[in-house]
């Protein structure tokens, strides 16, 4: 996956799988407890892993739309 950053593109080196990509997006709401038991991922992994899909930056804006 290559994410441009400020114009510079970075090559992000990943272990997800696009099933596993795709299974984060659809339950990204969900509490840390449930996606470290469906996901073969630490805490930490899984933050970070938000944080390139731009689950958390779009978690921030669903709650300023409350």
């Amino acid at each position: 996956m290559v994410r441009k950053i400020e114009g510079k593109s970075v090559k992000i080196n990943t272990n997800w799988s696009t099933d596993q990509d795709c299974y984060l997006i659809e339950n990204s709401t969900q509490q840390m407890s449930v996606l470290l038991s469906n996901l073969p991922f630490s805490e930490d992994e899984i933050r970070q892993r938000k944080e390139v899909l731009g689950l958390v930056r779009r978690q921030k804006q669903m709650m300023k739309g409350r």
